[in-house]
């Protein structure tokens, strides 16, 4: 066996990280940085009148948006999608705008970053269908229309019955395979099964890029 088949092997049998914290807070993002923490969830409940909004657009208005920006410059991105994709302007517009520019400086507090990769990504289809780990030192999630994102540690991803899913809403920070760290990340996370009376989902994704 090489030195590089032995370190390998080394740190996929040694720390593992495959804890998941929930909190009410959106301080609990900052528990990511914890040790054997693996995904820190901010259980949040969408105000009603932004969801009936949100889910009230027509699939050809939801915003769809790909950049990497300064973390400043997050809300006025997400302004620019929903300008071109034709949201009607409205308070809720606004909301929806400012959330994302607060949840990309949530991300680069806690991971020191200036950059952000920012994806609004629309679909009907089940996006990532197999449970895997993101190739990033971490990644931020939250479903404005649709379900939750669905997660599980490793080593019972066979067991239907362990899977997890994160609320509607809610805020995701998960470790990917870059986190710089001896331990590994051993918690494992796929989009959430599509089905024709739900529509199309709405999903917030946020990496750092620098």
């Amino acid at each position: 066996m090489t030195a590089l088949e032995l370190k390998a092997e080394a740190f996929s049998n040694g720390p593992a990280a495959r804890d998941v914290i929930i909190g009410r807070d959106p301080d609990i993002l900052a528990d990511i940085r914890e040790p054997g923490v693996a995904a820190a969830i901010w259980r949040r409940t969408p105000e009603p009148e932004f969801q009936k909004w949100i889910d009230a657009l027509p699939p050809d208005s939801l915003p769809e948006l790909r950049t990497v920006v300064p973390v400043h410059l997050a809300e006025t991105a997400v302004m620019a999608a929903c300008e071109s994709h034709g949201v009607p302007v409205c308070e809720m517009r606004d909301t929806l705008a400012s959330d994302v520019g607060a949840l990309a400086l949530m991300l680069a507090k806690t991971l020191t970053v200036r950059l952000v990769r920012l994806r609004l990504d629309v679909s009907e289809d089940v996006m990532c269908p197999k449970f895997h780990l993101d190739n990033v030192r971490a990644r931020l999630l939250c479903s404005y229309r649709g379900a939750g994102t669905e997660y599980v540690p490793e080593n019972i991803a066979h067991e239907s019955g362990r899977i997890r899913q994160v609320p509607p809403g809610g805020v995701a920070l998960f470790r990917g395979r870059k986190w710089s760290s001896e331990e590994r990340t051993a918690l494992l996370h796929r989009s959430p099964v599509a089905t024709p009376e739900s529509g199309p989902r709405l999903l917030l994704v946020i990496d750092p890029a620098d």
